[in-house]
């Protein structure tokens, strides 16, 4: 018998090998069912490349087989994920869009929903279209209320606290997408769509930047905002205004002090023309223009700013504006400080507590829960009737809800040690409530303000407005951006207002150290008989009342070198509140 060559036998496994790979194309080609197995196995296999034409296949042929949309919604959420994984981002984006506004979208759970809107903004980010992306978290951030806000507990398995962490999760994108001093060249369009953007940019920005870990998400959020502001309504605009205050902030902890520099004397010259040049309301805006100018070592200008800040108290208030403290025992003292340094004991509780209702001050909780107290903390210098604490903070409200048009009502005011106890053994390090003992709600001066149904934010208008009003009723804001004052990382909270009376609070404005409120408070009687003479700091120099001079050694009789014989530094006229990496807590 006569072999046949092997050549033979391999052009024949080829046709037979080109006929299988025919009729199997053909068959996948054209059959759902297999198309389908074929798209699943390149998917679930990692060859996104491959799959994605395969599933653009099988929605072809489930349609032409009378498939409607509505039941193709979930097929769409899978081919869209590998249109993504595969760098198709508009087409993926485009499935994820079709599936969402379908009925089967509406009856999965929320937070299988929020999963694919999460890659739906996903997706809009890669392709660059960030104003369909930032309105999916501006959406998330609504619904996350006061998570976003303050820390939730490890073992919070809320939505809201969900709908934080995807937020959270976006910042990387938002950091690689958006550069920090923003991409006006990616916001085009009419007029209407791009301050939505800036809207929504602005509430995600100012998310980010609670936390140091998201400056430059924030940085790239707020600086687009901001350009789109200023270039369709201009730099007067309030919210543009607004947005400049936020970011400003932001370039400083990021060491960007030439734009944060830019940004408040844009600031400053809009509130100067609003308002005149003897506002003294300018002061917040001069005071953050010179902490720049001193951080660059630029003392003499700062210097000037302080002087003219100084003169346009002088000119609202007088020359006798201050007088030194002379009551010894602070315990009783609205403006004493609380910390762990300064703690409460547990047997103290005002003898002077009074319904916020009374004042007619909008509340977040029942009129009768203890939050909804407050100290009286009369004005001994005025009709004590009208200047007190509720009465002043009653018409902070009235004055900003009026301005802003938002709902700002009080969520917690006095908390008795009892409450503070039971409160931290819920909680604890979990979240972002203090021991019992040090926290300022114990004193009965503390509101901490809702906007809207929820905790205040930096983004709402009524935080503008509040910042700008604070000293002319008695308010300063206790932990400010960039404080060590709390034990976790993030510990910037915008809506927790501490009464110190006026006097106190017009003082830390003109003469206080810039967002060091605890320190002011327990220097507080060297700055009061510093500004009763007349004697201020100096820009570029150690402030007196916070300066803590380190130890110098004596040198002997037998050496006399320049090296050695050093002087002494400033005797400390006032103890510093923390003398610790952190300070108190709320």
């Amino acid at each position: 018998m006569k072999l046949r060559p092997p050549p033979m036998f391999a052009s024949a496994f080829l046709v037979l090998a080109a006929l299988y790979c025919t009729v199997y194309t053909a068959v996948v080609w054209t059959n759902p069912g297999a198309a389908n197995s074929r798209f699943e196995a390149l998917r679930k296999g990692g060859y996104p490349s491959l799959a994605r034409s395969y599933g653009e296949r099988v929605l072809k042929l489930q349609r032409k087989g009378g498939v409607s949309e509505e039941e193709l919604a979930p097929l769409k959420t899978k081919v869209a994920q590998t249109m993504v994984d595969s760098g198709r981002y508009e087409r993926g984006a485009e499935l994820y869009e079709d599936a969402l506004k379908s009925d089967w979208a509406n009856g999965i759970s929320e937070i299988e929903r929020a999963i694919l809107e999460d890659r739906l903004a996903r997706a809009r980010l890669f392709s660059r279209d960030v104003t369909k992306a930032v309105s999916v978290y501006s959406e998330f951030l609504d619904l996350s209320g006061d998570a976003a806000s303050r820390g939730a507990p490890s073992d919070d398995h809320s939505m809201e606290t969900f709908y934080a962490s995807l937020i959270n999760a976006s910042g990387t994108l938002f950091t690689e997408t958006l550069k920090p001093t923003g991409n006006p060249e990616l916001f085009r369009g009419a007029r209407d769509s791009r301050l939505i953007a800036a809207n929504d940019m602005t509430k995600i920005g100012g998310y980010f930047a609670l936390s140091d870990k998201g400056l430059y998400a924030a940085a790239g959020l707020l600086s687009s905002a901001y350009g789109i502001r200023r270039d369709v309504l201009g730099a007067e605009d309030r919210e543009t205004l607004q947005i400049a205050l936020m970011l400003g902030p932001v370039y400083q902890r990021m060491g960007r002090l030439e734009d944060a520099e830019k940004l408040y004397l844009d600031a400053f010259h809009a509130e100067e023309k609003a308002k005149g040049s003897n506002n003294p309301e300018l002061s917040l805006y001069i005071k953050l223009l010179a902490g720049v100018y001193e951080a660059q070592g630029r003392a003499t200008e700062a210097q000037a700013l302080y002087e003219h800040l100084r003169s346009l108290f002088r000119d609202a208030y007088g020359a006798q504006r201050y007088a030194a403290n002379r009551q010894n025992n602070r315990k009783l003292a609205i403006n004493r400080p609380v910390s762990q340094t300064y703690p409460l004991p547990a047997s103290y509780a005002p003898t002077d507590l009074v319904p916020a209702a009374r004042y007619t001050i909008p509340l977040s909780k029942s009129d009768g829960a203890e939050e909804m107290t407050l100290r009286l903390a009369p004005d001994p210098d005025a009709d004590p009737r009208e200047a007190n604490f509720p009465a002043r903070l009653a018409l902070l409200i009235s004055l900003c809800s009026g301005e802003t048009g938002e709902r700002i009502s009080l969520r917690s005011g006095y908390r008795s040690y009892k409450t503070q106890k039971e409160l931290y053994a819920r909680i604890g390090y979990k979240g972002t409530v203090t021991p019992p003992g040090v926290s300022e709600h114990q004193l009965g001066l503390v509101a901490d303000l809702d906007v809207n149904g929820r905790l205040m934010r930096q983004s709402d208008r009524a935080y503008q407005c509040v910042e700008e009003n604070s000293f002319r009723y008695g308010f300063i804001l206790s932990y400010p951006p960039g404080n060590n004052y709390l034990p976790g990382a993030d510990t910037y909270e915008p809506w927790h207002w501490r009464y110190v009376g006026i006097r106190t609070a017009r003082l830390y404005r003109e003469a206080g150290p810039h967002n060091r409120p605890q320190e002011f408070l327990g220097a507080l009687s060297c700055f009061e008989e510093r500004a009763a003479a007349g004697g201020f700091a100096v820009a570029g120099e150690n402030d007196v009342c916070l300066y803590k001079p380190k130890p110098v050694k004596a040198a002997s009789n037998e050496d006399k070198s320049p090296e050695t014989s050093q002087p002494a530094a400033p005797a400390v006229t006032a103890r510093k509140l923390n003398n610790s990496s952190r300070g108190g807590q709320r």
